[in-house]
């Protein structure tokens, strides 16, 4: 692929974002390097990286990655002999370390939802010797400890007392001078690391001391005296005795970083790759991104694809319009036409940088459900590139590109042409642009071009490959909707759209007189063919909802029913198990009995007792194991329009329909669906049921708990008991619930969020503090 396809669609500009999202050196490097793949399991690999991390952003525990310093050039220095690292550099070679090894440690025991994450972290060295080393021996400014060695705090402890006992001294001399007249400096300073006092000028003589300095103003000479010369010649000896035991010390640090310096280099990439990922997850966060599914063929469906670039632009996602297109195995090219700021040329983008971002193993602003193969070269040659430089006007730098797409192209290459042709006498370019589209539908090259030509509108009709597409036009407001609509060619609209700009009214008329009747035809086809698509398009999202709402409805009676069908299974196991318990029991009385019968040599109460005993378990017997029991009678009342309760669901509805004496026809909502008799109960009609005041107590016994145990349930079990603990909440006048899930990041976890953040009940939803139980609980807010 080439740079011109890359700056043309604004790669880069999505890298700059996604690299702006890094937070060390490494992760910057490792996202300049983003480019496409061409190896399925490579690209499949780069997606769910990022999916992971994303989900550990969206429902795991915070991920412990944060600002790092560049400190590579520090640790290949450790390599060299003799030489020693900064100390300053060291706090970074140090900070480095902690980073990798909050890394190391993140959810050790917990990585089974992150396998591929869980891969680098695994990989990560741990440095706990290293780290108690630089941490003994160096603070948090970057300065030697006192106790990075014994010599040095002894050194440092003696280089105080002389500090001490020198200035002292210092002190003394200057208070016997200050009694004499014209005395006034009183201060021990330091010159040329001398400890030294001032002296006024007009004072001082030569037997006083060795003179260092003097003042700004020349008032003052600094001298240092005879007495102090022993102390000052110690205190320099000292000092040179701690920076050698601190060149020790450093050179001590150096040689062990110097040990592990590949392990360490080896860290810094696993975590340059674990912040390119985070940046990436946390670009398709901004762009409400997903993963598509890569293909083995050449070709994509990309289902309510958005530009990525205005994702970022606009903070209300939903003002950037989505668009489903596709090119597959039948629908090799798409030609598109209609008015200019249509928004064909960001939609010829948005297919580019999107094919260009999956190949990357990036997220696309698309549907889950998009699909993306892989293409060996995307070409592209959109907007006006006229070239100063090169002495090329708009239309021979066009055909440039073009010539330069089209030579090579083959199956496995995606052509975006904006404008074909255009920039020259139309007769000619729509020729042009004809005979370039045929090649690459020959050559079975993707292709996608837009143009206004419209003699290549009918084009499609001579080949099934190629398909017309337009963006639709509002003709009221004479304004753009910006979708894309497959299977029907656009109209420029230009008299139109000049007229609502305030060209002259007898102008616009005499540009549609000019117009050809079949030039005028084909609008009014256009036009027709419009408005036949909204209706269709209405009554489309009509019926999508309405099979949204039954599907709803169908899970709903599902779950229900698989509830009632595990009660009565777990009733009928303990009415098994208490039988089983009964006989049991009575084997062994009657066991007894006859034991005493055979020891008693059958006296006449024994035998009575015995057959009292069978008698009384025989009652007992029949009693549990009752006969089927005779099946309901229907109420044979029932009328179409009755209000009626659907017992087994707990759902109100309306005889729609009586359907033979067993069954009825009931409509809940929208939904209708089919119910037998006996599961029906007659219920008051709305406007018939007089108003009833209702009010709820409970005892201490009673009291609402604000806490619901969801672990180890399957995610239709805890949402179940979930939607009902949240409606008892709400009875119960509960502001706050907890729900405890367990941690990690699985799919039930992440259910049960989606689910909360949805509920209309629901205000706000997040992971409980630490002392809440930290992320094994949800911390939920109900409205009031």
């Amino acid at each position: 692929m080439n740079e011109h396809t890359f700056k043309i669609l604004e790669f880069g500009k999505v890298i700059d974002k996604i690299k702006g999202k890094c937070l060390t050196p490494f992760g910057a490097e490792n996202v300049l390097s983003i480019k496409p793949l061409f190896v399925k399991k490579e690209i499949e690999q780069k997606l769910k990286q990022v999916s992971e991390l994303k989900d550990i952003i969206n429902f795991g525990t915070p991920f412990p990655l944060y600002r790092t310093e560049d400190c590579r050039f520090a640790i290949n220095q450790s390599k060299v002999a003799d030489l020693f690292i900064d100390p300053k550099d060291m706090l970074a070679i140090l900070h480095l370390i902690k980073h990798c090894n909050d890394l190391y440690q993140y959810n050790k025991d917990d990585r089974e939802n992150f396998p591929l994450i869980a891969e680098l972290l695994a990989s990560l060295r741990a440095f706990p010797e290293l780290k108690e080393e630089i941490e003994r021996a160096i603070d948090v400014d970057g300065e030697i400890k006192d106790n990075a060695s014994k010599k040095l705090r002894s050194i440092r402890s003696e280089l105080g007392a002389s500090k001490q006992k020198i200035t002292q001294k210092l002190e003394q001399m200057l208070a016997k001078q200050k009694k004499q007249p014209g005395w006034q400096d009183d201060v021990v300073t330091i010159r040329n690391d001398r400890y030294v006092i001032g002296v006024p000028t007009n004072k001082y003589q030569a037997e006083m001391g060795i003179l260092h300095d003097r003042s700004q103003t020349g008032a003052t000479f600094f001298i240092e005296p005879k007495e102090s010369v022993e102390l000052n010649n110690r205190i320099h000896m000292l000092y040179q005795e701690e920076r050698i035991e601190i060149i020790r010390i450093l050179k001590a640090l150096t040689k062990e970083i110097g040990s592990r310096s590949e392990s360490i280099l080896q860290n810094i990439d696993i975590l340059g790759q674990l912040d390119c990922i985070h940046a990436c997850a946390s670009f398709s966060n901004e762009i409400q991104g997903n993963a598509p599914k890569i293909l083995d063929e050449p070709q994509f469906n990309l289902m309510k694809s958005k530009h990525p670039l205005l994702m970022v632009q606009f903070a209300d996602k939903s003002q950037v319009i989505a668009n489903d297109i596709n090119l597959d195995d039948n629908r090799q090219a798409i030609l598109i036409t209609g008015p200019n700021t249509g928004g064909k040329t960001i939609l010829l983008k948005t297919v580019g940088l999107s094919v260009l971002l999956a190949q990357s193993g990036l997220h696309i602003s698309a549907d889950e459900k998009s699909e993306v193969g892989i293409f060996h070269d995307i070409f592209a040659d959109i907007g006006d590139e006229q070239s100063i430089e090169l002495s090329l006007s708009t239309f021979s730098s066009h055909i440039k590109n073009i010539i330069e797409g089209i030579t090579g192209a083959s199956g496995t290459t995606l052509i975006l042409f904006d404008e074909i042709g255009a920039g020259t006498d139309p007769k000619e370019g729509s020729a042009l642009a004809e005979s370039v589209i045929l090649d690459c539908i020959k050559k079975q090259t993707k292709l996608i071009v837009t143009t206004h030509y419209s003699q290549l509108k009918t084009l499609a009709m001579e080949y099934p490959e190629l398909e017309n597409a337009s963006l639709e036009f509002d003709r009221a407001t004479l304004a753009p909707t910006y979708k894309l609509r497959l299977g029907i060619p656009g109209s420029s609209y230009a008299v139109e759209i000049a007229e609502r700009l305030g060209m002259p009214k007898e102008i616009c008329e005499k540009a549609v007189s000019l117009l050809s009747s079949g030039e005028k035809s084909l609008d009014k086809l256009i036009t027709s063919l419009e408005e036949e698509l909204k209706t269709i398009r209405a009554d489309k999202n009509e019926l999508t909802e309405k099979l949204e709402k039954a599907n709803q409805l169908e899970n709903y009676y599902r779950t229900q029913t698989d509830h009632l069908k595990r009660e009565v299974e777990t009733e009928k196991s303990k009415a098994l198990a208490d039988t089983s318990d009964f006989i049991v029991s009575t084997r062994r009385e009657i066991e007894h009995l006859v034991a005493e019968i055979r020891s008693s040599q059958a006296s006449d109460e024994s035998v009575k007792a015995f057959h009292r005993k069978l008698k009384e378990s025989e009652a007992e017997l029949k009693n549990r194991v009752s006969k089927p029991k005779k099946k309901k009678e229907i109420d044979g009342t029932f009328r179409i329009g009755d209000t009626v309760e659907i017992i087994t669901l707990n759902q109100i509805g309306e005889i729609d329909e009586l359907i033979g004496r067993e069954k009825a026809k009931i409509k809940v909502g929208n939904i209708f669906t089919t119910v037998d008799l006996r599961n029906l109960k007659k219920r008051e009609s709305a406007s018939s049921k007089p108003k009833t005041k209702v009010s709820f107590s409970f005892s201490d016994n009673d009291a609402p708990t604000r806490e619901i145990h969801l672990r180890g349930m399957t995610v239709e079990e805890a949402l179940e008991k979930l939607e009902r603990f949240i409606d008892h909440a709400l009875v119960s006048g509960l502001g706050q619930i907890y729900v405890i899930h367990g941690k990690g990041a699985g799919i039930l976890r992440r259910m049960l969020t989606e689910y909360l953040r949805n509920h209309k009940e629901v205000a706000s939803v997040r992971l409980g503090d630490f002392n809440e139980g930290g992320a094994g609980v949800s911390v939920v807010k109900l409205k009031e």
